[in-house]
Formats: C-alpha cells, structure tokens, sequence
C-alpha cells in the first residue's frame, strides 16, 4: 500500500507507505525525506546502500539516484516526504550566513547523503509526529501557505547547515573521503548521545565506526572542534542542567551522569556553567 496524503501543484507531497516485500527505484523531489517507523528499508543511494531502520531516515534531492528494497516479515512502515526546492532555495536564502552556498549545498550534486536517527534531529519530532497523526487518521491536509513544508524545511536546514558547517572543516584531498570520514564521525556522536549515561571505552566507540582511536579522535576534534571525551562530559552537563531543573536530585544526577561524587560532578558542573547544581536547586524553590 501507498497512499498519497497531500500533494499539490509545488510538487510538495507526503506518502504513507505500508509493505511487506516492494522493489523499485526511489527519486527524490526536490529535497526528499525517506522515513521508516516500522521495520526495515534497504536503499541504495549514488552505489552506496544504506539499511535504514525503524526511527531512522535519509534524505536526498533531485541529483540522488536511489533504489529501495522492501522484503521483511511483518509491514514495513513509512513515509516519503517531498519539500521543493522553491520552498528549501527561500527558507534557506534566510537562514544562510555564507550567501548562497547553504542553498547550493542542498540542491546540487554536492549534497551528503547520510543515515540519521530521528531522536538526534530537528526534523525527527516532526516525522514522528506526521506519522502518528497518519496511523491515528486526525491527519489532515489543510495547510494554509504550505505552512508544515515551511517548517519541514526550517528544520532540515538546521540539521543540514550542521551537517555543512562541520563537513566542510574536514581537509581530506577527495570529497569522497571527506563524506565517509564525516559519516563515521556522525556515528560516533550519535553512539555517543544514544548511551550517554554509559561509560562507553573508546576502544568500542572507534570500532563501530571503522577507526583506529587515533584517527578517531584527530578526525573528531577537527569535525566537531572538541575532543570525543570533552564532547560526552559537555553533553552530561547539559542533560545534567535539564534534569535538575525537573527536580532530579543532585547525588542522582551526578551518578546518573558518570560522575563518582557529588564534589567532583559541582566542580565541573560549575566551570561549564558558571553556578553550582546547588544554586540550579535553589532557584526552583
């Protein structure tokens, strides 16, 4: 089953798809989102294959070649979002703070091509969330102005002018090493922010992502300009803040966050943050 949800003379649309077995070619309209929310969906995209699973997606535009295949046991599930490029070119001429070449990165033969997981975007709240309403029926496609692709695209943007910003400061001689470097590095930081209460080694991080820990970590560093460590302990801290100003106490927190004590958690929280988790406790009161 593939049923088309809206459409409209923009070649804006959204499909919900519903397959056990299906095979065929994928194109992409304008910027296309490919979403699975049950399942398995093998694409191969520019001779690359991609296993995209459940909560994961890709996205591609009119220069990407893609096939998908569909052979599991219970239904696949997911969506196929088209956003044009009239809409990506205006949203992306206004959030773009190096003239033209955001939008140019988008819409050409330069654009990367990567896995991501919804709970690591932007645009993954607004996927789940379209395919909740689709499976509910309390979908409707009234949209005045275009106003759910307008904010499609604003939340494309602001995963992709990430993703173009920091693939850019990689300095491999060849763009293709430049794109599987950075597709490494995403995995990484993506392993790292899924287990963020774990004490992931490095040793196991860098296998996962094909790296040798030296490379890892120069490639990293020089991606993301922050050291893998130093981005986890960032990211604790951050999680940390939140969780406090929910009401979590603070020897729970520290624990929960990898931290052995309360002291050593006050003193990093404090030099992140400028405040101790005390004062954060204080002002809830």
């Amino acid at each position: 089953m593939n049923l088309t949800k809206y459409t409209d003379d923009e070649k804006n649309s959204i499909r919900f798809s519903n397959f056990k077995k299906f095979e065929a070619e994928c194109p992409f309209t304008g910027l296309g989102v490919k979403y699975v929310a049950s399942g398995e969906e093998t694409y191969y995209v520019n001779d690359k294959k991609y296993k995209v699973c459940a909560g994961e997606y890709i996205i591609g535009n009119e220069f990407t070649k893609s096939h998908v295949q569909i052979d599991h046991r219970e239904n696949v599930q997911g969506l196929c979002i088209d956003i044009s490029s009239e809409i990506i070119s205006e949203v992306a001429e206004f959030h773009d703070v190096h003239g033209s070449e955001l939008k140019n990165f988008l819409l050409s033969d330069q654009f990367f091509i990567n896995r991501y997981n919804v709970k690591n975007t932007s645009l993954g709240y607004s996927l789940n969330e379209i395919n909740q309403k689709i499976k509910t029926g309390s979908f409707t496609n009234d949209f005045q102005s275009n106003e759910l692709f307008y904010s499609l695209a604003e939340s494309i943007i602001t995963d992709q002018r990430f993703v173009f910003e920091h693939l850019s400061k990689l300095d491999f001689k060849k763009k293709v090493t430049n794109e599987e470097v950075f597709r490494s590095v995403l995995q990484a930081k993506s392993i790292i922010d899924d287990h963020i209460t774990e004490n992931l080694s490095l040793e196991k991080i860098a296998l996962h992502t094909g790296i040798s820990k030296y490379h890892f970590i120069r490639v990293f560093k020089s991606a993301f300009g922050i050291a893998p460590y130093q981005y986890q302990k960032r990211k604790r801290l951050e999680l940390a803040r939140l969780d406090l100003f929910t009401g979590h106490e603070i020897l729970y927190t520290a624990i929960r966050y990898g931290f052995p004590d309360v002291s050593s958690f006050s003193k990093a929280f404090k030099q992140q943050f400028g405040q101790t988790p005390g004062s954060i406790k204080k002002s809830n009161f």
